[in-house]
Parts: structure tokens; C-alpha cells; sequence
């Protein structure tokens, strides 16, 4: 299973060391994720790929303490961040992502795995009506 998790993670590191240059106009990282998501073998997996991600940039938020960061946090709570915090929040991960995330369903994020698990859907939602 480390196996697996370190292959998907170098995967992750190479697509986004090269950068969005690669990019086409009518593609964006989100579909990228959902194409990568229908080759992998399970969605518990994808889930966990992108739970890690959406961790490692609340990590990095410069209002959060790293130690306390983890999947069910929640950002209010047990992370002290008021609300321009948490719209500063969603905006990196727009920007992470590449997509945008209504305010209505912004609100009702309120740790890692509510985002991660909104990004895959929204993913999943894309390349349903791609196909």
C-alpha cells in the first residue's frame, strides 16, 4: 500500500513540476483529475491522494498551527480561523484545484475532508458530463 501511495504522490509531484504550461485551453486540473481518477484502480485511494493535498496547503497556511492540522480539524473550532481566514482558505484551494468554489457550498466546508471529498465530486461530476 506505501508502494501504491508513493507512485500516486511522484505522479502528483512530476504533473505539477510541469507546470499548466501543458495545459490546454479547455483543460484544467480538475479534469485532469478526473481522467487520472477513471484510470486508477479505486476512489478510497483518489479520496486519500487528494485529502493530502488539501492537508499539506492547510498546513501551510500561514494562521495555522501544522500540529494541528488534521483530516476532521475543523477550521473554526479546533484551527482559530475566523472568516476572512477561511475565504483565504477556499482561494488557495481554488487555485489548487482549479475550481471554483461557490460561496454557498464554501460555508458549509468546515475541515480537509469536507473539501477533499467536494473536490472529488466536483471532479467526478466533470468527467460524467464529459463522458
Amino acid at each position: 500500500m506505501q508502494s501504491i501511495r508513493n507512485s500516486i504522490l511522484s505522479y502528483v509531484k512530476v504533473r505539477r513540476s510541469i507546470g499548466r504550461s501543458l495545459l490546454t485551453k479547455d483543460e484544467n486540473v480538475l479534469m485532469q483529475i478526473s481522467q487520472w481518477m477513471c484510470s486508477t484502480t479505486g476512489s478510497t485511494l483518489d479520496q486519500n491522494q487528494i485529502n493530502e493535498r488539501v492537508i499539506g496547503l492547510v498546513k501551510k497556511f500561514d494562521k495555522t498551527e501544522a500540529s494541528m492540522v488534521t483530516e476532521t480539524a475543523d477550521f473554526q473550532k479546533d484551527l482559530s480561523l475566523d472568516s476572512l481566514d477561511r475565504v483565504e482558505l477556499v482561494m488557495a484551494f481554488e487555485e489548487e484545484f482549479s475550481i471554483e468554489i461557490p460561496e454557498e457550498k464554501a460555508d458549509k466546508l468546515t475541515c480537509c475532508a469536507d473539501v477533499a471529498k467536494y473536490i472529488v465530486s466536483e471532479a467526478e461530476k466533470e468527467n460524467v458530463e464529459k463522458s
